[in-house]
């Protein structure tokens, strides 16, 4: 794999990471008019629209975190970092994200925002997660559809190719 195609994806989560810094390098007077405009136009409360902002910005960041780390050599990275590494970045990115927004004028820290900024890398991770995993039975299907050479597939492929011809 080439080292392009192995790196690109670390654009996203620089990505996220960026657009998050933005928000909350906004004063609190240009967050409240930008909150109360996506509240009014959604239907939900303007601190309901924040906590839905949290979860959205910090979930895609989970997500694209995980993607970038599963497409790095598995020799850099073992087993599983896919997973653990994107929730401790929302975790550590939320907690300065807050300390952050203790120093712009008009906005507060919050510790729930932090939990809010886990919770979402996490579900980021899983949605990725999850995602990866019918992407791996999609393949492995489309394998035995086509006879694949078993050596062109990973253990965990072979194993769905077995399946998938018993159930046939």
């Amino acid at each position: 794999m080439s080292i392009i195609r192995r790196y690109w994806r670390i654009i996203f989560p620089i990505f996220f990471m960026a657009i998050i810094w933005y928000f909350s390098a906004r004063n609190g007077e240009m967050s409240d008019v930008d909150s109360n405009k996506y509240a009014n136009a959604l239907g939900f409360s303007n601190e309901f629209t924040r906590k839905l902002a949290h979860f959205v910005l910090y979930g895609a960041l989970g997500y694209s975190a995980s993607s970038f780390i599963k497409g790095l050599h598995p020799l850099t990275f073992p087993k599983h970092t896919h997973i653990f590494y994107p929730i401790i970045l929302a975790v550590i990115w939320g907690a300065l994200d807050e300390v952050h927004q203790l120093t712009v004028a008009g906005r507060n820290g919050s510790a729930t925002d932090v939990v809010i900024d886990a919770f979402a890398g996490l579900a980021g991770v899983l949605a990725y997660v999850v995602i990866f995993c019918f992407y791996r039975i999609y393949k492995a299907k489309k394998a035995a559809a086509m006879g694949t050479i078993a050596d062109q597939l990973t253990p965990a492929e072979i194993e769905i190719q077995e399946i998938y011809k018993q159930n046939q």
